[in-house]
């Protein structure tokens, strides 16, 4: 099935969602490149997985318009849309096979039996099935029920491929390894694809970009990379693994940084314009964090001191816990060796200095 069926761009338009006083979906606007995915995140109730139902066709939008490959499709019904959608439930018919669950679309569209089979094999074959064929559902695990459901939604050549939670039920351990077979397989076929997970982490494993939904809205949009390492708000920053908060007032410029003095002690540099804000809120990742010893009452040259809380050893790192002069929290993520933990130097009530590289450091707004 290499090639099949014709990669083709996904246009959103003001589109947006009323029901009676409630906006789900607030005007977003967003362009997806053909044979790109790109995933939906946010907190429940943000709108994600309405705006890919009105992707969809199961949802008509109170305003604005959806185009695939240019062409407006925002009154077509759903089965006019050429999409393939895969869910958590998987929806599979249990009184028939995996061949005959996979062919249903195919014989809705009115295919022969000849043309048929040989699109139903290309498909198990995808996805590793092909001697899978004549089973029901019931005599399979969830991992091959999600796969079965995956090959159905490829069989019909779809020009948009819709995946909504598709590994919620489904183990972590296994629902990792299909997170990376969806992949590879969506990157194969060339299929554009929309995913709305709540997963942050398959999120960023999946996606070529990532848009962060909130109130309806699109807070930011980026590559994985981008917003991971440059979050626009506070509430990506929190919302997208674990970041620590640093206040401050901007006491100097030079050489591209800004020095930066912080409300809970100490200085720090960051690689920042000087646009003329004096108040400044940073983000700085706890994986970024180095710990040394510091002498009761001194002060660090460039990092903050803080008071050791709690020591949590969690296999591949160790997360020292700690409160800042001002009392706020933070966090860092030391990685172990071998049988080894890098905090076990570390104990409740010591005085450290935390320090890190300036680039580590990224101003984001207070929101």
């Amino acid at each position: 099935m290499a090639g099949s069926g014709t990669a083709t761009d996904l246009a959103l338009s003001g589109l947006t969602k009323v029901y009676g006083t409630n906006t789900a979906v607030a005007g977003v606007t967003l362009r997806i490149g053909a044979g790109e995915m790109v995933a939906l995140l946010g907190p429940s109730g943000c709108g994600k997985t309405t705006t890919l139902r009105m992707i969809a066709g199961l949802v008509e939008p109170t305003e604005g318009d959806v185009l695939i490959g240019g062409f407006r499709v925002t009154r077509i019904p759903v089965h006019r849309r050429n999409i393939g959608m895969l869910f958590q439930n998987y929806a599979l018919f249990p009184h028939m096979s995996v061949a005959e669950n996979v062919a249903f679309g195919l014989q809705m569209r009115g295919l022969a039996k000849a043309e048929i089979r040989p699109k139903v094999e290309a498909a198990l074959s995808l996805v590793r099935l092909g001697d899978y064929a004549d089973r029901l559902p019931s005599a399979l695990s969830g991992g091959q029920q999600q796969r079965v459901a995956l090959a159905r939604a490829i069989v019909i050549e779809p020009n948009l491929l819709l995946l909504d939670e598709p590994l919620g039920a489904l183990d972590r351990n296994l629902r990792e390894n299909m997170q990376v077979e969806i992949r590879q397989i969506q990157k194969r076929l060339g299929i554009t694809a929309v995913l709305v997970t709540h997963d942050q982490e398959e999120a960023l494993t999946m996606a070529d970009r990532v848009v962060i939904m909130r109130g309806g809205k699109l807070e930011q949009v980026g590559t994985p990379e981008q917003i991971y390492s440059r979050p626009a708000s506070r509430f990506v920053a929190s919302f997208i693994g674990t970041s620590n908060f640093l206040r401050g007032n901007v006491a100097g410029y030079g050489g591209g940084m800004l020095r930066v003095s912080l409300a809970a002690g100490g200085q720090v540099l960051v690689p920042w314009p000087d646009d003329g804000r004096r108040e400044v809120l940073i983000s700085v990742r706890p994986e970024a964090v180095a710990l040394a010893p510091l002498a009761e009452g001194a002060m660090p040259e460039i990092g903050v001191p803080a008071t050791v809380q709690q020591v949590v050893y969690r296999g591949q790192t160790t997360h020292v816990h700690m409160q800042l002069a001002d009392g706020e929290p933070f966090v860092a993520f030391l990685p172990n060796r071998v049988g080894e933990s890098a905090g076990q130097s570390f104990a409740a009530g010591d005085k450290v200095s935390a320090s890190w590289s300036p680039q580590s450091n990224w101003l984001v707004s207070d929101a």
